[in-house]
């Protein structure tokens, strides 16, 4: 087999393994329901009072999320977001973990693996974002269901463990790559595509502005 032929087998989208429709609607509900629960923790620790009253409206969107059908906002937010990426998913839930925390630990926030994550984002939404003008001569969305994709997602999810060993393990900010690519094998959650598994518009945008919080940082 030459080298195109290769690179043709390796590219081509397989069918993959989907999701069923009532799993998928449930995974819906607890995805944005996480989120959610993480985006009303940091409105939360934004806000200059801090009581129980405020704590109950940070959650009541959660709780929306799990109301099915046209009365929960988790069906509105299908409709125009589809659904978080898993990654997405896994740094709400750390979020919700280190809820007594006024941040993530810095030592995490400092990590070399999570600038090259936030990079990679940056670079991956950019070029999926192009992808979906027809910018470039070859489709990359597709990829994302073959098995070349699948394989370097989960080259890079183990990539600091590999590097770093148990070093990693005091990290557990690291682990989202490697829990979203374990529960996508298993389910093939969100779509049965290995880009909406890691990476969503919300999260790229996440990774845009951290990265360019931390240049402002350095030139200030």
């Amino acid at each position: 087999m030459n080298f195109p032929d290769l690179w043709q087998t390796l590219t081509q989208p397989y069918a993959p393994l989907l999701p069923s429709a009532q799993s998928l609607v449930w995974a819906r509900h607890a995805i944005w329901s996480l989120v959610l629960a993480a985006l009303g923790l940091a409105w939360l620790r934004r806000s200059a009072r801090s009581s129980k009253l405020l704590l109950g409206v940070a959650w009541l969107p959660a709780l929306w999320a799990w109301i099915p059908g046209p009365w929960g906002i988790a069906y509105w937010l299908g409709l125009a977001f589809q659904i978080p990426s898993l990654v997405s998913a896994f740094l709400a839930l750390y979020v919700l973990v280190h809820r007594k925390r006024n941040s993530p630990p810095q030592e995490a926030l400092r990590s070399k693996w999570v600038f090259f994550w936030l990079w990679s984002a940056l670079v991956l939404g950019a070029v999926l974002g192009l992808d979906t003008f027809a910018v470039f001569a070859f489709p990359v969305y597709p990829w994302g269901f073959g098995p070349l994709a699948f394989a370097l997602a989960w080259a890079l999810a183990l990539l600091p463990w590999v590097v770093s060993g148990n070093l990693t393990l005091r990290q557990p900010i690291l682990w989202s790559p490697c829990a979203a690519m374990a529960l996508f094998t298993l389910t093939g959650w969100p779509t049965g595509n290995v880009w909406d598994a890691l990476l969503d518009p919300w999260l790229w945008m996440l990774a845009v502005g951290c990265l360019l919080r931390q240049t402002w940082r350095r030139l200030a």
